[in-house]
């Protein structure tokens, strides 16, 4: 429908002028017509949607939408102003706000450099279209929307990369307070002074408070790299604390000295004791005690060199003994990232060799064997699993002897000798290995001699 005003009595009072408005005048000067690349006026608005909260200009989104419903499209055609006139009575009733709000959020638009006013005498707005097309006008220009265009779009993409990083960032901050409390929970748990590793939490706590009211990256950046600090920071504290108290070091708590003595060695009372005393003496000629676990699995040092070849950078001689192995077992898992706490745990349950053999094992696997705890986590359930009595490191040995192509010389026992002649003359690929229950072996298959 063609409106048509006609002019009142001049007004008076004038618009008072900023810089901004002779900024927002001069970019509706500059831009004719639409944007490379908008093809209707309504993507501008789609742009300063995206852009406006990292402007500051969300409260000036529902005036610029109701001013952009007067307008059309052929407004923005080069040569034509997209001028529009409703007045503050009618954005009143269509924002739902007072007029009085509405002035102060045109003088808001402007100061943003949103829109331009082009004031008549009296101050009124009004047009006149005649075929859709505006005569002329006195209202408020829209054409620095399409100036604006191009800071919309950057301003949209660095705020969204902005909000990206602070999110990581954020994610990252919260990484480092998980680990803090990880360490300040293992230092209770290890008995050890824990007031430094508390202050440092306090310490924490009082950056995470700043860090969640922040939204700078730059000052985000700086908060997160603190809370690293101090996590490493504490984690140098802790693994001193540990070291000091020599646990991967520690002997081995199982072997018994060999005493030449007619007393017990077992405290009166214990449970080894007790089960022996009610077994009696029979039992324990049936059922010898078992010997060291090299001895046991038939196992030397440089074999155990040859299956797990990761410990041999960390051997001091060529020709290594078991002591040897122990103590780069013991530098190999902390090259593995297995804590020297939980290897010294391994050294108290298994044994000092036990254990070198179990973190030689674990260093033949390869990365994706393990889960997200790491070889951590594979020790911590090999120490579970002996635990329960359900612990065989002899298998694992038997599979890497295996892996490794090669088989060991048969026990060639009397049994052997006497009733296969032949067996003796075979080559070593084509001997069967029986280990120490060769006899056994020989009598279930038939070779009785």
């Amino acid at each position: 429908m063609d409106t048509q005003a006609f002019p009142r009595r001049a007004s008076s009072g004038l618009r008072k002028l900023t810089t901004n408005h002779l900024i927002a005048a001069r970019l509706a000067e500059q831009a004719r017509g639409l944007p490379a690349g908008v093809r209707h006026p309504n993507q501008l608005l789609a742009a300063m949607r995206r852009a406006a909260p990292y402007l500051g200009q969300t409260r000036l989104l529902p005036l610029m939408e109701t001013l952009f419903r007067w307008t059309q499209p052929q407004d923005w055609e080069p040569g034509a102003e997209p001028i529009v006139w409703p007045s503050n009575e009618e954005l009143a009733a269509a924002l739902d706000c007072s007029e009085r709000h509405v002035s102060r959020l045109i003088a808001a638009a402007v100061e943003a450099r949103l829109i331009s006013p082009r004031d008549g005498t009296d101050r009124k707005r009004r047009g006149f279209r005649q075929e859709g097309r505006i005569v002329w006008a006195w209202g408020l220009n829209l054409r620095p929307m399409a100036a604006r265009h191009p800071d919309f779009l950057q301003a949209a993409e660095e705020g969204e990369h902005a909000r990206r990083l602070c999110r990581d960032l954020r994610r990252q901050a919260g990484a480092a307070r998980q680990f803090l409390a990880q360490l300040l929970a293992l230092g209770r748990e290890q008995g050890l002074a824990t007031a430094p590793l508390e202050a440092h939490a306090a310490e924490a706590q009082r950056i995470a408070g700043v860090l969640r009211r922040t939204e700078d990256p730059a000052r985000l950046t700086t908060l997160v790299e603190a809370l690293q600090a101090l996590a490493a920071e504490v984690r140098q504290a802790l693994e001193q604390a540990v070291e000091s108290t020599d646990m991967s070091g520690s002997p081995d708590l199982q072997d018994r000295p060999i005493i030449p003595t007619s007393t017990s060695t077992e405290p009166e009372g214990s449970t080894v004791a007790a089960q022996e005393a009610a077994s009696g003496a029979e039992a324990r000629r049936a059922r010898p005690e078992a010997g060291p676990v090299e001895d046991r699995l038939r196992l030397s040092p440089a074999e155990l060199v040859h299956l797990a070849p990761k410990l041999e950078s960390y051997l001091p001689a060529n020709r290594p003994g078991w002591s040897d192995i122990a103590d780069a077992a013991a530098a190999l898992a902390q090259h593995l990232g297995i804590p020297r706490a939980l290897y010294g745990e391994a050294c108290r349950t298994l044994g000092r060799h036990p254990a070198a053999l179990a973190v030689a094992i674990i260093s033949t696997k390869p990365a994706e064997h393990f889960h997200s705890a790491g070889p951590g986590g594979y020790l911590r359930g090999m120490l579970r699993r002996a635990s329960r009595g359900e612990l065989f490191l002899e298998r694992s040995l038997h599979g890497l002897r295996e892996a490794a192509g090669y088989r060991r010389r048969p026990l060639l026992t009397a049994v052997n000798l006497e009733s296969r002649p032949a067996l003796a003359s075979k080559t070593q690929g084509e001997m069967r290995y029986y280990g120490a229950n060769a006899p056994a072996a020989a009598s279930a298959s038939g070779n009785h001699g």
